[in-house]
């Protein structure tokens, strides 16, 4: 069993990384960190998803308000783990990540 660090973050993941998709070894891999399935989710605020770029890749718009409210999966995941999927993510230069607002508030 992976060992798993004191603090742990919940995430949601609505593209590639969801469970059936090609980057979800990422979250399977204890050697990557901790990662637990907590159950399907969708997004309180409305945004666009775009599959764009020449790998289909898909991506949320900055225009809260518009779009759909995106349906995805909810993790737990550790520090190691979240380090790996910023890795793969780009983040910051490619993508911004965010504090989602619980129960619509």
């Amino acid at each position: 069993m992976a060992k798993v660090s004191e603090k742990l973050f919940k995430i949601f993941v609505y593209g590639t990384l969801k469970n059936g998709e090609f980057n979800h070894s990422l979250l399977t891999n204890a050697n990557n960190g901790f990662a637990r399935y907590l159950g399907e989710g969708k997004m309180v605020e409305r945004y666009p998803l775009i599959i764009g770029t020449r790998f289909n890749i898909p991506f949320l718009l900055d225009k809260c308000g518009r779009g759909q409210n995106v349906k995805g999966e909810v993790y737990e995941v550790d520090k190691e783990m979240l380090k790996k999927l910023d890795e793969l993510e780009g983040y910051p230069d490619y993508y911004d990540r965010r504090a989602a607002p619980k129960d619509g508030k």
